[in-house]
């Protein structure tokens, strides 16, 4: 019975043996490649390349980030032997450390200051011990000089030298202290300083994510796989540098991206694209529902209609939609479940108006992206555009004039609204913003004050009266003059604008005084009432002047209000 039992155990053994090692779990040392950046989201790109014998396995991507959306997750690769991929899964895994590597490092650098200011002050405890016990042997030497004195054996040459050996001691002890305070003075600004890095980036995240992805292979090969998963607390926006040259009125438009990510995981070296698409947006239209027109009970005031409220419950519900919402909860899994933490740094994703444009911007080279939650600006590309250097000049307000540039946008794609840096003859001068403009729209920027161009105004008549023989009328009749000259070596375009009174009752007449006024102005210039505009082109060293006249009538029984 003995000899039979044994070779068939052998055999047993030798057959399992194999299908054991047929099926097994083979970690991907996997890197992160390539990134697409959204609004409020980004989709990270891992590449790994592993050894894949012939068989059903197993790939796992460990150690990825805990808030990914796990309906987000797809796979896909390449490889010289054929291999087909099964349904994906994922799991969390819970570390006794924070994930952030970063996060990770300044914390156990906060520590270790910690630990050194402790040892600051356990040296100034024992110097405070020491110093002590000089003290106690002053008093002690004190008392026996006294007692000596009396029995007039009182040894002047000794008492000196031990008083200099107390005092050296204890200056000794003294300095060393003072030393060991500015020590934990300078540790202490340290400690700030890191803990204000690692507020802006606290995660503390302690839960990982390990992906499976289940495979079988024809045969033995190499395989290249790429994991890819949208995560949370990753946002760009579009911002821009405008350069005038006011010798040649050469305008550049330059675009970036200002990438800003807390993910978990710092993107290094990555291929970096910047899209304008809004997947949180949802992709169909709220349901259309019967509209019930009926009379209205009585109800208590305040109160609000029940089916009102289900309208409205509707519309915000689709505005959250279905994929919305599994995104937020695949976000927020786990985290309600992990211990307290230290507070979380706050994201806030960038809001971009696209006007219904969409597009990817390729970042050229590689990018690398920390997760610190600072803003990284990348360079995205230039915009043509036609430009036309104006003067613009408000006398009501300064009689400062302003260089402008009016940019009329080129090409085929529109420029997305963003803040934009103004540089004028390479010297910054502050910041504007762009809207949203499509191919053919202008915009205009303003570059700062010229210098060149001088501006006096003058009030020529400001009168106040009554007229009328049966009805009294108030009157109130103002002439400006304002004078504009031309320093420059070329000539400029004059844009003076301004702002007359604008009745709002019939009892009240505004009239321009056309013998007063300059001709060739615009009335209602860009839909604003009462704004009035001269075009002038001023040659080189030349002046002209801008003239306005206006009158106001009104009952002299109102009183009127607004007036300038």
């Amino acid at each position: 019975m003995k000899k039979l039992f044994l070779p068939v155990l052998t055999a047993v053994l030798l057959i399992a043996a194999p299908l054991s090692a047929e099926a097994k779990d083979i970690t991907a040392d996997s890197e992160i490649t390539a990134v697409t950046v959204y609004s409020n989201r980004a989709t990270v790109t891992r590449t790994a390349t592993v050894d894949v014998p012939a068989g059903a396995h197993t790939v796992l991507f460990e150690g990825l980030p805990q808030n990914i959306s796990g309906d987000s997750l797809r796979v896909e690769g390449s490889a010289t032997a054929d291999v087909t991929f099964g349904a994906l899964s994922h799991q969390q895994v819970v570390t006794q450390e924070l994930t952030s590597e970063k996060e990770r490092e300044l914390s156990d650098a906060l520590q270790k200051l910690r630990d050194l200011i402790e040892t600051e002050n356990a040296e100034i405890q024992a110097l405070d011990a020491r110093l002590a016990l000089l003290r106690s042997i002053g008093q002690t030497a004190v008392k026996r000089s006294n007692e000596e004195f009396e029995n007039l054996q009182f040894q002047p040459d000794q008492w000196a030298a031990a008083a200099e050996a107390m005092q050296s001691g204890t200056a000794e002890v003294l300095k060393a202290r003072q030393q060991h305070q500015i020590n934990i003075r300078t540790l202490n600004e340290a400690v700030r300083k890191v803990e204000t890095e690692l507020r802006q980036m606290r995660t503390g995240q302690r839960r990982t994510h390990t992906v499976s992805v289940p495979l079988e292979s024809a045969a033995a090969t190499k395989l290249t796989v790429k994991l890819s998963y949208q995560v949370a607390n990753a946002s760009w926006k579009p911002v821009y540098d405008a350069r005038l040259d006011t010798e040649n009125g050469d305008l550049q438009i330059v675009q970036y991206g200002a990438v800003r990510q807390l993910t978990g995981e710092d993107w290094r070296g990555v291929a970096l694209t910047l899209s304008t698409a809004q997947p949180h947006r949802g992709a169909s239209p709220p349901p259309l529902n019967t509209v019930w027109v009926r009379k209205q009970p009585e109800q208590r005031a305040g109160r609000a209609s029940v089916q009102e409220a289900a309208n409205v419950d509707a519309l915000q519900e689709w505005r959250r939609s279905a994929e919305v919402r599994r995104f937020e909860a695949d976000f927020a899994d786990g985290v309600a479940a992990s211990p307290p933490q230290a507070r979380q740094a706050r994201f806030a994703g960038a809001e971009i108006d696209t006007g219904g444009f969409v597009t990817e911007y390729r970042v050229a080279g590689p990018a690398t992206i920390a997760s610190d939650n600072n803003e990284t600006k990348l360079m995205v590309g230039a915009f043509d555009v036609d430009t036309a250097l104006e003067v613009h000049i408000q006398p009501q307000h300064t009689t400062e004039a302003f260089l402008v540039a009016r940019g009329t946008l080129k090409g085929d794609a529109p420029l997305l609204p963003g803040e934009v840096s103004l540089f004028r003859d390479g010297a910054y001068v502050g910041k504007s913003g762009f809207p949203l403009l499509r191919p053919g729209e202008a915009h205009d920027l303003f570059f700062g004050v010229d210098d060149r161009i001088a501006v006096k105004r003058n009030t020529l008549k400001d009168e106040r009266r009554q007229g009328g023989m049966i009805v009294r009328d108030s009157i109130l009749e103002r002439h400006y003059v304002t004078e504009i000259q031309n320093l420059r070596r070329n000539p400029v375009e004059l844009r003076v604008r301004e702002a007359m009174p604008v009745s709002q009752d019939g009892d009240i007449k505004i009239d321009i005084q056309r013998n007063a006024t300059t001709a060739g102005y615009a009335e209602d210039v860009e839909n604003t009432k009462g704004l009035l505009q001269w075009n002038v082109t001023l040659p080189p060293q030349q002046k002209t002047e801008v003239k306005l006249g206006w009158r106001v009538t009104w009952p002299a029984s109102d009183n009127v209000i607004g007036l300038p």
